[in-house]
């Protein structure tokens, strides 16, 4: 059990309250630690899991979850999450007041693998396909780990908000060797596509994605995206200025399919600075994220 855990269990019942309506001085960690000691006390859990097979069941749990919470819910389609979604609230990231809200992003320890690997396929290459890329964050933040090369093209494929957004940053910054677009099909003919915490917002997985090219990238970079061992579903992610559905992978299928487009796994990494807890369902979270680096054989 973690300090926090510890904490929380011998505060007064007065802390539950404090979750459950908002106030209180509890932290995020604080309150995410009072929850999980809660869902995990086996007569409640019991009785809990008793009724999940019925949606409307289901659908009331949800509701009663703190507005705090980042994930809720456990799908079968993104469709089937975007109709559970609350209805008040924004769906999806592609909105113009929220398309600069990532842009001061700090270099994580998850970033050093991508950098590496990223720098050593730029030695033969120089076209990059970012996808899900924000308004450049990868690009912006490896520039200042690595040189590089003179003639990078390095081209993000984001949401049309994010990608205006992204365009007008660039601008700003008198950047050239940055482009947007929202058309995947652009990925053509890439020497790498790099894919950072995005590949979970997409409906498409990455093989789909990748078998309607002619000229599929021949690199691969994965980073931050939750691989579970034994299972796979859809949630509601809870992005500050909107909610989202969001793709649990099941890891062996995930790379199956790559695989089956010639790809080879030839480098995985931990992500322990990311997570996936999702209330009520333990079997589906995802207690840290993962890396990939996959490379396909010259024709």
């Amino acid at each position: 059990m973690s300090s926090t855990e510890s904490t929380v269990r011998k505060k007064p019942v007065s802390a539950v309250l404090e979750v459950l309506d908002g106030s209180g001085s509890l932290s995020r960690i604080e309150k995410k630690a009072l929850v999980r000691a809660v869902f995990e006390i086996r007569p409640l859990k019991f009785l809990l899991d008793l009724g999940k097979g019925s949606a409307r069941y289901r659908a009331f749990l949800n509701r009663c979850l703190p507005g705090w919470v980042k994930c809720r819910g456990v799908y079968s389609s993104f469709a089937e999450a975007r109709s559970n979604a609350p209805k008040k609230i924004r769906l999806g990231y592609d909105h113009d007041e929220i398309a600069r809200g990532y842009q001061n992003q700090r270099f994580l320890l998850s970033d050093y693998p991508t950098a590496c690997w990223l720098r050593e396929v730029l030695r033969n290459g120089s076209r990059v396909f970012d996808l899900g890329g924000s308004v450049g964050i990868s690009f912006y933040l490896l520039e200042d780990f690595f040189e590089f090369p003179s003639k990078l093209e390095w081209t993000v494929c984001e949401v049309p908000a994010v990608a205006h957004a992204g365009e007008q940053i660039a601008i700003e910054k008198s950047e050239r060797r940055l482009r947007f677009t929202s058309r995947f099909d652009e990925a053509d003919g890439s020497d790498c596509l790099l894919a950072s915490g995005s590949l979970q917002y997409i409906d498409a997985s990455l093989a789909e994605l990748l078998s309607a090219l002619h000229r599929p990238p021949r690199h691969l970079i994965v980073n931050r995206i939750p691989l579970h061992p034994d299972r796979e579903c859809i949630t509601l992610q809870n992005i500050r200025w909107a909610v989202s559905p969001y793709r649990i992978f099941q890891r062996d299928r995930f790379i199956a399919d790559l695989e089956m487009l010639g790809y080879v796994l030839v480098d995985a990494w931990r992500v322990p600075d990311h997570s996936c807890w999702i209330p009520l369902y333990p079997e589906h979270s995802v207690s840290e994220y993962s890396g990939l680096y996959l490379r396909r054989s010259e024709p």
